[in-house]
């Protein structure tokens, strides 16, 4: 899908230009009511090797703390949040992706949820930003048409319900929301030590 304009959008029923062989997606999910995850850890892969937590009290801190994470992805990394309706992950990845575009001396584009489009692409130098949400994921052929698994490790691709896919990409960086009675708690998870680095600068922002 490169050359995609920025801000292009999919639908169930558009394509993306690529036969792309996706098989990383349960074909069970069901358009709607699916189910919500509980979260990611342990369920493909051992997430625990670089861990870290940050509570963010308010909406201002979560913007916060989506900028700074924005400020650390490069060129083939994928992030993968995960939490509850309403836990807050489309305002972190709107917060990254605004974040990427400053950093590219791009102004800050508007980023709309792509609950019903599925995908949101924007183009930014040197790569392209995927903005993906699986929850309303009918069947895996409508993932086939996305192009996600051309992207993952080339592009920068942030994923809402990542629990969709049946094999997450080995070195991403799991993001679990977790609702407080004040705030939430975002716990970095990731069994690939470059994320490290990532998790030690950007946990320790707790506002």
């Amino acid at each position: 899908m490169r050359g995609a304009q920025r801000g292009r959008r999919w639908g169930k029923t558009g394509r993306s230009g690529h036969d792309v062989a996706f098989s990383r997606v349960r074909s069970s999910a069901r358009a709607g009511l699916p189910p919500e995850s509980s979260g990611l850890a342990g369920r493909n892969c051992s997430v625990a090797n670089c861990r870290g937590s940050v509570v963010l009290s308010d909406a201002a801190a979560t913007d916060r703390f989506g900028k700074a994470l924005g400020r650390s992805l490069k060129p083939g990394d994928t992030v993968l949040l995960s939490g509850q309706i309403g836990a807050g992950k489309t305002s972190l990845a709107r917060a990254a992706i605004s974040a990427l575009h400053l950093r590219a001396g791009q102004p800050e584009p508007e980023v709309p949820s792509p609950t019903f489009t599925l995908v949101q692409a924007y183009e930014l130098p040197g790569t392209q930003v995927w903005h993906a949400d699986l929850y309303r994921l009918a069947e895996a052929s409508e993932v086939t048409e996305l192009g996600l698994e051309e992207a993952f490790g080339n592009d920068i691709v942030l994923v809402e319900w990542p629990d969709r896919l049946e094999v997450m990409p080995d070195d991403a960086l799991v993001l679990e929301i977790e609702v407080l009675d004040s705030g939430r708690r975002v716990t970095l998870l990731s069994e690939a030590d470059r994320w490290q680095s990532c998790i030690s600068s950007i946990g320790d922002i707790d506002a």
